[in-house]
């Protein structure tokens, strides 16, 4: 038996089997799912935002229009998100979570707000075909 018409086949195979590897590596990765962005505007004592929005990765932006320190809070069906430091007059902060269908409670965590007004529900659809 000649080993030698194989060993040759072979050193041909390994270095185009490894390009070939090398260009799938390379090539660009699938698009990561775009979430989408929600302005949020909180001031004393009230949350203005969207009352529906769809499942999905989403970013919110959160501005403080108020004279006081605020935040915000989502509880929902398995998702929960909060901004973690208060929020100063005039400065802005973002969440992002992956929001699941379901009502969600939003509002604001510091102090009294909530009770004073600083809550409202919001409601996230199903994406189409689910």
């Amino acid at each position: 038996m000649n080993i030698e018409p194989m060993k040759r086949a072979l050193s041909l195979l390994v270095p185009v089997a490894l390009l070939a590897f090398s260009a799938a590596l390379a090539a660009d990765p699938p698009p990561a799912e775009k979430g989408a962005s929600v302005e949020v505007h909180l001031r004393e004592y009230a949350i203005q935002m969207p009352d529906t929005l769809p499942a999905g990765p989403t970013t919110f932006v959160v501005h403080n229009d108020g004279q006081k320190h605020h935040s915000f809070k989502l509880e929902g069906p398995g998702s929960e998100g909060i901004v973690e430091q208060p929020i100063p007059a005039g400065e802005t902060a973002n969440l992002t979570i992956t929001l699941k269908a379901g009502e969600y409670k939003v509002y604001c965590p510091i102090g009294s707000h909530e009770v004073k007004g600083m809550t409202r529900k919001l409601v996230v659809t199903a994406p189409p075909g689910h």
